[in-house]
């Protein structure tokens, strides 16, 4: 596949996240990054994370972790508790303000998705839906056929 075909897709698939995020990660004079969203999504839905386990989930240091959940506990969004299990390990839960900030980010990321893509017939959401699954379908055969992807992992 060409190169230019790549750049061009990758450019309008920015384009698109950059878009469906487009405010929905402000509250207030508060403005949330876009790893500590990912961080505040991936505490909320397991419950609670170690601060050990999301350095190791997001790649980075401990004191780049803490340094995020300093400024996420003081605007409200997460806390920080000491297990109860171990003194020394410290467990990161969200808020209700900060449950109520993925909610209402997305709702507001569901509404403007499906307006974006209510301009298009049904018959080109279906298509566009199903060329979306045959390319991770694709990229997942890719992935399982590809030695490089094990050591990866």
């Amino acid at each position: 596949m060409e190169d230019s075909k790549i750049d061009q897709f990758l450019t309008h698939w920015r384009y698109i996240n950059r878009y469906l995020r487009e405010g929905r990660l402000a509250n207030e004079d508060k403005k949330v990054t876009r790893l500590q969203w990912v961080l505040l999504r991936h505490v909320g839905r397991s419950g609670q994370c170690t601060m050990g386990s999301l350095a190791e989930h997001f790649n980075v240091s401990m004191s780049t972790v803490s340094q995020m959940i300093d400024r996420l506990e003081k605007w409200g969004y997460a806390r920080r508790v000491t297990s109860v299990q171990d003194g020394r390990v410290k467990m990161v839960s969200l808020t209700e303000k900060g449950e109520k900030i993925i909610r209402e980010a997305k709702t507001a990321y569901h509404q403007q998705l499906s307006n974006g893509l209510s301009r298009f017939s049904e018959e080109e959401q279906e298509m566009f839906i199903g060329f979306l699954q045959r390319l991770a379908d694709n990229l997942k055969d890719l992935s399982k056929d590809d030695p490089q992807m094990d050591k990866k992992a």
